[in-house]
């Protein structure tokens, strides 16, 4: 019955992961880890995979709708590779705790962060700080018949996604959960345009990352690629279209308390080994 789960898990994460642009891999890593007896290197690069695919299918919707700024998604793709290409060839190297430990931390740090942040919400619009706007390059949008104005230091915004890239394949969670804030609060991004670049990036680079790690052996095929793909591509839909019909407070919330409860139960695996 392992294929069942694996669909179920790919359609919930793929709904979620298009909602929240993330692209579904924080919440799929951690499942697989816990759940299944799969080995952290391959758990990554099935992960990565499947985030690929994931991706790429809300990508498509979102430049239908005509919402992804392609000039910024492609800068940060291409910054992104170097690091999603080498983080393969790290991730194999290390032990199986100190995996799920570092990603328990990671988890942690994240639902605090997105805790924080449903405090005091993202805002696009607001003046940025004189760090990103030094030697910026403008960008404008027009959604549903207004015009958002912002701009950002390309030179910042590529070096920051190279360090993502590689935590992307190394986890093999995509990287888009740090991406989007950090779009919206640091460049002004507006919110949806911000989520619809991410995974537009995402679905370029992790299938770089993830075509490594194949090679290097790291993707289950069958049954977790195949089942949960399946999911993926059904649940990325479904999120792009509940994404204007739910309220993203009670998305964000369930995603808070699912991944702090996940960071504890892998951190108390890794210590008793």
């Amino acid at each position: 019955m392992d294929w069942l789960w694996l669909l179920l898990l790919g359609l919930g994460t793929g709904t979620f992961g298009v909602m929240v642009g993330t692209g579904g891999g924080v919440v799929l890593v951690p499942m697989l880890l816990l759940f299944f007896n799969i080995e952290p290197a391959v758990v990554a690069g099935t992960s990565l995979a499947l985030v690929a695919v994931n991706s790429f299918s809300g990508s498509v919707v979102y430049l239908r709708r005509q919402i992804v700024d392609k000039r910024s998604g492609l800068m940060f793709a291409a910054a992104a590779l170097p690091g999603s290409i080498l983080a393969p060839f790290a991730v194999k190297e290390v032990a199986g705790d100190t995996f799920r430990a570092l990603f328990a931390v990671l988890l942690m740090g994240i639902a605090l962060y997105m805790l924080y942040r449903s405090v005091w919400p993202l805002r696009s619009g607001d003046p940025p700080s004189h760090l990103v706007t030094t030697a910026v390059r403008g960008r404008s949008m027009t959604l549903d018949g207004e015009t958002f104005e912002y701009e950002f230091n390309e030179a910042l915004a590529a070096g920051f996604n190279f360090v993502l890239g590689f935590i992307s394949a190394f986890f093999g969670t995509g990287g888009g959960f740090l991406r989007t804030p950090v779009l919206v609060a640091a460049f002004g991004f507006p919110v949806r345009v911000a989520v619809a670049t991410s995974i537009f990036a995402l679905s370029i680079y992790a299938t770089a990352g993830a075509g490594v790690h194949a090679l290097l052996g790291h993707v289950e095929w069958y049954p977790t690629f195949v089942a949960a793909g399946a999911g993926l591509l059904v649940g990325s839909q479904i999120g792009v279209w509940l994404v204007s019909k739910v309220k993203s407070q009670w998305t964000v919330r369930m995603l808070i308390a699912l991944l702090l409860v996940m960071g504890v139960r892998l951190l108390v695996q890794a210590v008793r080994g």
